[in-house]
């Protein structure tokens, strides 16, 4: 059972009364909208898959039976580690009608990650494909459930497995669905866990509060309502689709369209098609819809907002947006511990649209402090972003010390990046404390690639970097000195980590012999020396490999 560790009551009942948490669930707002439009499309899904918000009660109805019937309750976790599909959207509603808390995973994790996560968690169902893109997920988690004895159950959607739950059969699992659990809104409702800004992912635990906090103001700072219609490309296995996309269109009643294989040509088709309205993803996927060359053919005049993260976006591509597939790009900050925190209204000027990270959403404090987190800065001082408010998590699961350090008593969640603030309130983020990749929105921890590195026979040192690249922001170049005469290859080192289980998207993709690493007085490598080092002799971007 997961239990909240913050805020203090009397902050909460003041955000209650300021209507900041409005009291209300994600599941309040599918009842509206299944009374307001019970026949409108719901979700459409990549196979030609489309439900009406009739169609996505009544699933999320059965589902839940069967979930009832494999022990889940109040409290309990459903890991989701499936695709950007239906059946994703209707069990995140199932385990909530429980009361019961969604862990959602990416398809791309591996034993490395999933043995902490699921562990770590204390997930009694997970919930899995048969395959995807051509990786066979039973076998994996058959031998992770040998080693994880809180796993009650594995439910495998598209196909059975010995000793596994198939999907027909969970929806068959009991006679009626369960009466939905009496569900507060100051109730976990999402785990979700870090992607990598440390060697330990962290568990965040979000309410329905502070994701309907989220949703519900970003829908009011855009202008969206009930004839939206939400596109998104990103996994919502990761903290950015599951509310972005999922949630964002549940909480509006508008309509969610789904892709899950990246593709930008099929990004438009969807776009067209669908009339789609509104997404809020990675930068690197609005670079990718300019640069196609059949934008100027179709028509994406339903297109109006592309709110991005994860990267700044180049002053040359708000301009080229507009002009290209008639959108306005949105600069906002957030990250897992807060969701959203900075965002531009659409009606500002460019130079904050495209030169900013946005300001603090209503509700919120943005600060910017001093390295020793006792002091806020003027105006146009570099320090650690810090944010406070009912966008805030309440903290991570099972994990005191992390929580005390990261969430202060003040009520101040210290972000780890580094950023200024402007005399109007903008911020614009100037990097960051933490050693980190950012990699198309995913965050690799240098640190951990490092260790599975350091146990190559070949690598006596390893240095691992984030290095530009002009689609993804950045992508890992690994610095090796090697051991005696055995040099590795860039292949052999993705081998080795492959084989320890390490999702694709944290494996470097560069590697860089050197003879020694340059240090510090203190016997610290000196990165940013990496870092120039590749881009004197690789140009400013790396390209896409």
């Amino acid at each position: 059972m997961i239990g909240a560790a913050l805020p203090d009551e009397a902050t909460a009942r003041g955000w209650r009364e300021a209507g900041w948490w409005a009291g209300v669930t994600i599941l309040d707002a599918l009842a509206e909208a299944v009374r307001r439009t019970p026949g409108k499309t719901a979700v459409a899904a990549p196979g030609g898959v489309s439900m009406t918000y009739a169609e996505l009660d009544a699933e999320a109805g059965r589902l839940a039976a069967g979930l009832a019937a494999l022990g889940v309750g109040p409290g309990d976790v459903v890991a989701l580690q499936l695709p950007n599909c239906a059946e994703f959207v209707c069990l995140h509603l199932a385990v909530s009608r429980l009361g019961a808390v969604t862990n959602p995973l990416l398809p791309n994790y591996r034993t490395k990650e999933l043995d902490y996560i699921l562990r770590h968690g204390g997930a009694k169902v997970a919930v899995i494909p048969q395959r995807h893109r051509g990786f066979d997920y039973p076998p994996m988690y058959a031998a992770l459930a040998a080693g994880l004895p809180g796993l009650r159950a594995v439910v495998v959607v598209g196909g059975e497995a010995p000793g596994m739950v198939g999907f027909a059969q969970l929806r068959a699992g009991a006679a009626a669905a369960p009466p939905p659990a009496r569900v507060d809104s100051g109730e976990i409702t999402a785990l979700i866990f870090t992607s990598g800004t440390e060697s330990t992912p962290k568990g965040v635990m979000h309410s329905h509060d502070t994701t309907m906090y989220a949703t519900r103001t970003m829908a009011r700072v855009v202008g969206l309502g009930s004839d939206d219609v939400v596109w998104m490309p990103s996994p919502i296995g990761h903290g950015n689709g599951f509310l972005w996309g999922m949630r964002q269109a549940l909480t509006i009643g508008g309509t969610l369209v789904l892709q899950d294989a990246w593709d930008p040509e099929e990004a438009l088709r969807l776009i067209e098609t669908h009339r789609c309205t509104f997404t809020l993803c990675a930068t690197p996927f609005a670079a990718m819809l300019v640069e196609q060359p059949s934008a100027a053919s179709r028509d994406l005049a339903c297109f109006r907002i592309f709110a991005t993260a994860g990267a700044p976006i180049p002053r040359h591509l708000g301009p080229l947006a507009r002009e290209r597939i008639g959108c306005t790009l949105i600069g906002m900050w957030g990250m897992t511990e807060c969701f959203v925190g900075t965002a531009s209204p659409p009606d500002d000027p460019d130079e904050r649209l495209w030169g900013t990270d946005g300001r603090a959403m209503p509700g919120i404090e943005v600060a910017i402090f001093d390295e020793d987190r006792q002091r806020i800065l003027p105006p146009g001082e570099v320090g650690e972003l810090a944010t406070r408010g009912p966008h805030v998590a309440l903290g991570y699961l099972n994990d005191p010390e992390r929580t005390r350090q990261t969430f202060t008593p003040g009520g101040w969640l210290f972000t780890g990046d580094l950023a200024v603030l402007d005399a109007a309130g903008y911020i614009r983020i100037a990097g960051r404390r933490k050693d980190i990749i950012n990699r198309g929105g995913l965050k690799v921890s240098a640190s951990e690639v490092e260790e599975m590195l350091l146990l190559h026979p070949s690598v006596r040192e390893v240095a691992v970097v984030g290095v530009p690249d002009d689609r993804l922001g950045e992508k890992g170049c690994a610095f090796v000195v090697p051991r005696g005469d055995a040099a590795p290859d860039l292949a052999a080192l993705v081998r080795h980590l492959e084989a320890r289980g390490v999702a694709k998207y944290k494996l470097p993709e560069f590697l860089t012999l050197v003879p020694e690493l340059p240090m510090t007085s203190s016997g610290k490598v000196q990165k940013f020396v990496l870092r120039e080092r590749f881009m004197r002799e690789h140009g400013q971007a790396g390209g896409s490999a």
